[in-house]
């Protein structure tokens, strides 16, 4: 049966920074536990008036503001989007984890693609994945919520997803205009 190319999104089952040269998920990006996440394109325009009346409208984004909460902390995850390097040492289950946390180098890293992953299906029920592809996130330093008593500690990945000449890959968009990313639906 074809799909009918009407879908819908529910849940939400994967969050990962993507490798720049082959668009996959990067070894140490998975971001492990995700509760929510979110993107909100931030826009703004411009009204032109004459004549007592608003003849024309221009619209423009700045960038898509992105949120991913998560239940875990990926020290690996941690290492890639501050550069900050990981200490470890012993073996398991006794192995001790160490990163420096909020450093003067570490509060403007280089941008990263990303994805956000979405259980999905038609309109006729068949059963699909979602996928956003965002080709080049900014992100701000991590932030902690909580712990909070039968919660816990929940850690928050934010980024601005900014407009793009390349995709994921680094490959130059057809066309001659810039994306923040795109909107992907497949098998």
């Amino acid at each position: 049966m074809p799909t009918t190319g009407i879908y819908e999104g529910f849940s939400l089952s994967h969050a990962a920074i993507l490798d720049t040269t082959t668009g996959l998920d990067h070894v140490d990006g998975d971001i492990y536990g995700v509760e929510e996440a979110s993107l909100d394109p931030d826009t703004d325009s411009f009204e032109n008036h004459g004549d007592d009346a608003v003849l024309s409208t221009w619209d423009w984004l700045n960038f898509a503001k992105v949120t991913v909460k998560a239940g875990y902390i990926p020290f690996k995850l941690v290492q890639l989007l501050s550069g900050e390097s990981i200490t470890s040492s012993g073996a398991s289950p006794n192995e001790y984890w160490s990163v420096n946390l909020w450093t003067d180098r570490s509060m403007n890293v280089q941008p990263r693609p990303m994805l956000i992953r979405i259980p999905s299906k038609d309109s006729a029920g068949l059963v699909r994945v979602h996928d956003f592809v965002l080709y080049k996130v900014q992100f701000s330093p991590i932030k902690f919520d909580g712990p909070t008593f039968k919660d816990g500690l929940k850690v928050n990945y934010e980024g601005k997803a900014l407009l793009s000449t390349t995709d994921e890959k680094g490959a130059v968009l057809s066309g001659g205009f810039k994306a923040v990313g795109r909107m992907i639906n497949h098998p």
